[in-house]
């Protein structure tokens, strides 16, 4: 996946660049007559030659890095509510059994969801996404 930054500072074969966080509706809030306001976040990428302070530049991220944390943040509490209404209306052979799996597969969704949120901090704060800067673009 690739993106435009803005090089803040430059620390020996790594550069501090300011990229625009991608947002929920595609960048086009404007599209979307929200008024969201899409904070700049900072990211540790390699350096390339010939490239300054200020500078614009085109960075890639690993595509295997996000498909993973993509599948682990929106895939993961799908499959955990699935096996979870599986499981209950198994073990729950009575006429309310349908029901039971359903309000139990909706509360596991809910609690995977706060189990991922403490896991998207600790991704985060490791930085496990690896930064390339490709090119340096144009003015």
């Amino acid at each position: 996946m690739t993106q435009n930054g803005r090089i803040k500072k430059i620390n020996g074969n790594t550069a501090i660049v300011s990229i625009k966080r991608r947002s929920m509706c595609g960048d086009n809030c404007k599209g979307c007559s929200s008024a969201c306001n899409v904070p700049d976040m900072d990211i540790k990428a390699d350096i390339i030659p010939n490239i300054e302070v200020g500078d614009e530049v085109e960075i890639s991220s690993e595509d295997v890095s996000v498909v993973k944390y993509s599948f682990v943040l929106y895939g993961l509490p799908l499959v955990i509510m699935v096996a979870v209404i599986f499981l209950v209306s198994s073990l729950i052979k009575d006429e309310n059994g349908q029901i039971y799996a359903a309000l139990i597969g909706l509360l596991s969704l809910i609690v995977s969801f706060f189990i991922l949120k403490k896991y998207d901090k600790l991704e985060s704060s490791r930085k496990s996404f690896k930064y390339t800067i490709l090119r340096k673009l144009e003015d």
